[in-house]
């Protein structure tokens, strides 16, 4: 291709500098990708005395509990769970303060439950606390985090 213009050779490179880039910036966050997903089939591969028909098991509820705490419900509750999480800055009003020894004497563990499926509009609450639908069939998980919560100084 003859180029139009003497300029169009270092457009073109310049096009190509910054697919180059992006790739570069884009191969580290792969790997980080590709790691946890060897990590996680790793953990979740059968064992050599496993029959080859067994599909991996689901993560006991404790352990599974745990991640989706310390993955969504930390985001806003914190840590901590008094509230304080990353996102809880920009969200008005402030996500439950869980160590708040009132709240959690004022409150039901059915109440929990329903507010962690449903969210919190669900009860009536503010629509920022998001339903997590895909717990509703997971009882044994959504007790797990029930757990969890009563555990910042609940009954």
């Amino acid at each position: 291709m003859i180029p139009l213009h003497a300029s169009e050779p270092a457009a073109h490179d310049a096009e190509r500098m910054v697919g180059f880039r992006s790739a570069l910036l884009a191969a580290p966050l792969m790997l980080v990708f590709c790691n946890e997903n060897k990590a996680e089939n790793k953990a979740s591969a059968p064992s050599a005395s496993a029959p080859a028909s067994a599909a991996p098991s689901a993560p006991a509820p404790a352990s599974a509990a745990k991640d989706i705490a310390r993955v969504r419900c930390a985001m806003c509750h914190g840590e901590s769970g008094q509230g304080n999480g990353p996102s809880a800055a920009t969200l008005n009003p402030k996500p439950r303060d869980w160590t708040n020894k009132e709240w959690q004497k004022s409150t039901s563990d059915a109440d929990i439950r329903s507010v962690i499926v449903g969210g919190g509009g669900s009860v009536g609450k503010s629509l920022l606390m998001p339903p997590n639908p895909d717990l509703k069939d997971k009882p044994a998980v959504v007790d797990e985090l029930v757990k969890i919560v009563r555990g910042y100084g609940g009954k």
